[in-house]
């Protein structure tokens, strides 16, 4: 078994689990984001599959809709365009989403 990389659903940031850690691995075992400390559970390893149970960084997150990158906007931006860090694309993020993964956590 290899190495595998995850990439979190709340910061975006790519992490590694090792394979002696894989090897390991039960559903419903929990890892932590080691970029923003969000707890990630295991819902299914083939594939791994993750769900957030406790959000790590507090903030407002959105996924790009050209390339899918995850990035924090702040309230003071609600209904204005905000430009990904990662492609540059600019857009008007749908508020009404960014609440509802909010209170999800």
């Amino acid at each position: 078994m290899e190495d595998l990389e995850i990439t979190c659903p709340v910061c975006g940031e790519v992490s590694v689990v090792l394979a002696e850690d894989l090897e390991g691995l039960e559903a419903g075992d929990v890892l932590e984001c080691e970029a923003c400390g969000a707890f990630l559970e295991v819902v299914s390893l083939d594939p791994l599959e993750l769900e957030v149970t406790e959000g790590g960084l507090e903030g407002f997150f959105v996924d790009c809709p050209r390339c899918g990158y995850t990035f924090e906007v702040s309230e003071e931006e609600e209904g204005q365009a905000v430009s990904c860090p990662e492609c540059g694309f600019s857009f008007v993020p749908d508020w009404s989403e960014v609440e509802e993964e909010d209170e999800e956590w």
